[in-house]
């Protein structure tokens, strides 16, 4: 009797842990064919996603969310004083920082913050950026959500350099005493006229292939252990 008890208790937990399997794997592929979903939605807001420079001001003083994730042309000057180093930035397996400035474009009150791209970076420190005092046009793609990403560092600025661990505009707003809008504008490589650094920002890093491919792997990972059990169980009886 006692070990017709223990016999079924196996039984039971061997059940238990391979519904578990299963129900857990279907589950992670459900939730990648959501981000592949999600990821095609995204994908689809920058098919056509260039604004004129008036829908643009009409978007920065009324909603700027909206404007997330569009592209747009635009002339204007850098604010030469101001210029800092986004810190552990990595691009094609090196090391490196991101510049940021300041911008002006014209017929606005207010200044962009503008990521210009990555500038690989030596043991011996800082690179020497040097902004051009003339006019320029910059090729701008937008991103008003989500600025602050993942950091270890609760402090955005070093205060012994212009390194930044994170992007924290109203901390730079009171550096600067600058009025910046609410967004960060990343330079854009077209047809090779970036200007400084390498334009390198993805606003969509996986691609909804890849979470196909993810969801399919843990299904079929699902669809093994069941099989698996399926001829265990079939073994032993």
């Amino acid at each position: 009797m006692a070990l017709i008890q223990i016999g079924s208790w196996k039984s039971l937990v061997a059940y238990i842990a391979c519904f578990t399997v299963v129900i857990t794997c279907m589950a992670l592929s459900y939730w990648q064919l959501s981000r592949a979903y999600e990821k095609q939605q995204k994908l689809a807001l920058f098919i056509d996603n260039k604004i004129t420079n008036e829908s643009l001001y009409d978007s920065l003083n009324k909603n700027i969310n909206a404007l997330n994730g569009r592209e747009v042309s635009i002339s204007g000057y850098f604010n030469t004083q101001y210029i800092w180093y986004l810190d552990n930035q990595i691009l094609d397996g090196r090391v490196g920082v991101d510049i940021l400035t300041l911008f002006k474009p014209q017929q606005l009150s207010k200044y962009f913050l503008v990521n210009l791209g990555f500038i690989p970076i030596s043991h011996r420190g800082l690179p020497d950026v040097s902004l051009p005092s003339n006019e320029v046009r910059l090729n701008l793609l937008i991103k008003s959500d989500g600025l602050k990403g993942f950091t270890l560092s609760s402090v955005a600025m070093d205060p012994n350099s212009q390194r930044l661990q994170f992007i924290d505009i109203s901390e730079l707003m009171s550096l600067s005493k600058k009025a910046i809008f609410p967004a960060v504008f990343y330079q854009q490589d077209i047809n090779d006229q970036a200007l400084i650094a390498k334009p390198h920002y993805n606003p969509v890093v996986m691609s909804p292939q890849k979470h196909h491919a993810y969801a399919l792997q843990w299904f079929l990972i699902a669809l093994a252990a069941a099989f698996i059990f399926y001829k265990v169980k079939k073994v032993e009886s």
